[in-house]
């Protein structure tokens, strides 16, 4: 949004953007629509009780002015109630300005060229017109308009009737009622600017989201945005996978700096789909190597699984980027060293960690410490002892669904660096 958009009429209170302007009647509907239902709910039965009094009561139904507004004002509101939703939404600003001015129109004409008195009564009824507008949401210039066009015959009448002198106008009608207009259009233009308020706090923060999505991925975007930034460290049972690209040294050596970053962006950029889709979390990008989590920022009940089928997707998926890279350049720089093709090992733990935010008051970072991160690491590690792709401890295994379980191969207990007992190992 640019500084135009701000832009309101200070005098029909519109805004000078179209659009903006589109945007804000659609947003205000819902509102108005709501107080247009209350007001219906009490306007029917009072429209009612008037024409009863009019017609038996007061006996000016036999003027057929009188009477063809009252057949008119009921055709208008049965078009109305029965016309779709967004005719409504275009057209009830005209349908209330025909009905108000309409209405009090006929009642003080009527009075007027019959000659009949004026009763004491309805000397309420420009009060009643005032309330009505200050209920009603009529924009700014429609409701000067229903104001001037209610006031006008009634101030005639009285006039004429000797119900009220001109020196009494300013105090009883005219002051009143430019209180009530000045009123409007201060509300409306308040109305207006929150809603324009509200729109750049959202645009603003779909571009921080935006912005952050692609640093800290879409989970941990909208748990920092929840949270002000202030990720305070949890004690969490999770799932910890490292990844890591087999023989990656080699395959890199001879790759011009901008070769390697486009290769590693293609990589990293179809297996970020892939840990997305299985709600994992991108920790860090180390060299060739991806950490990931599941289970945290955001709880799963199922993470062991979720992470044994992310990496089966991944390995996957980057048989399908083999496919392709064998069609271009990057294919030369490791098959010229004998590799025929680009694998990965990866290694799998679940367990308890520390979750939060870690690092100095200037630069933080969204991180996973403890003893489950160093196993997974390691477990990646040890793929190459065991010639496997997917490596992952019995924890893991144990939590397996029966297809992945029967699947599994046991590969046999080894000893971790940092455990005194050895860990039972599983491979897909």
């Amino acid at each position: 949004m640019n500084q135009e958009n701000v832009n309101i009429n200070g005098l029909n209170c519109r805004f000078g953007n179209k659009t903006l302007e589109k945007e804000y009647l659609i947003h205000a509907w819902s509102k108005t629509w709501k107080n247009i239902k209350i007001l219906l709910c009490v306007d029917v039965p009072i429209g009612f009780l008037i024409r009863a009094d009019d017609l038996f009561v007061q006996g000016v139904g036999a003027n057929i002015y009188y009477l063809s507004y009252h057949f008119f004002s009921i055709i208008i509101l049965l078009l109305f109630l029965f016309s779709s939703n967004n005719n409504k939404r275009k057209y009830h600003q005209v349908y209330f300005l025909i009905s108000s001015i309409g209405f009090m129109n006929c009642g003080a004409w009527t009075y007027y060229f019959s000659d009949l008195p004026f009763p004491v009564g309805a000397g309420v009824l420009p009060i009643l017109i005032m309330l009505y507008l200050i209920v009603y949401p009529f924009h700014f210039i429609n409701g000067l308009i229903a104001m001037i066009g209610t006031s006008i015959p009634f101030v005639i009448l009285l006039v004429s009737q000797g119900n009220m002198t001109l020196d009494q106008l300013p105090y009883l009608l005219f002051l009143p009622s430019i209180f009530l207009i000045a009123n409007k259009r201060n509300r409306e233009i308040d109305f207006r600017k929150d809603f324009y308020q509200s729109k750049k706090l959202e645009a603003n923060r779909q571009l921080m989201q935006q912005t952050l999505k692609r640093y800290f991925g879409k989970t941990l975007t909208e748990k920092i945005l929840d949270n002000d930034g202030d990720l305070k460290g949890d004690n969490i049972w999770v799932s910890i996978s490292f990844t890591d690209i087999s023989s990656y040294s080699t395959i890199i050596e001879h790759m011009s700096p901008e070769t390697a970053v486009k290769f590693l962006n293609q990589y990293f950029s179809a297996m970020h789909d892939v840990i997305e889709k299985h709600n994992g979390q991108i920790i860090n990008y180390i060299g060739d190597s991806v950490m990931v989590v599941f289970g945290a920022p955001q709880k799963l009940e199922d993470h062991e699984i979720l992470s044994v089928y992310c990496a089966i997707e991944m390995r996957e998926k980057l048989n399908e980027l083999n496919q392709r890279w064998d069609e271009s350049e990057f294919s030369r720089y490791w098959k010229n060293h004998g590799i025929d093709a680009i694998t990965a090992r990866t290694g799998i733990h679940t367990g308890s960690v520390i979750a939060g935010n870690i690092g100095s008051d200037r630069m933080l970072q969204y991180s996973t410490i403890g003893d489950t991160v160093n196993v997974a690491s390691r477990l990646e590690q040890r793929n190459k002892e065991f010639s496997t792709d997917i490596l992952f401890s019995h924890e893991i295994y144990s939590s397996l669904t029966k297809d992945l379980y029967d699947k599994a191969k046991y590969q046999g207990e080894i000893n971790l660096k940092g455990r005194d007992t050895k860990t039972r190992t599983y491979s897909l």
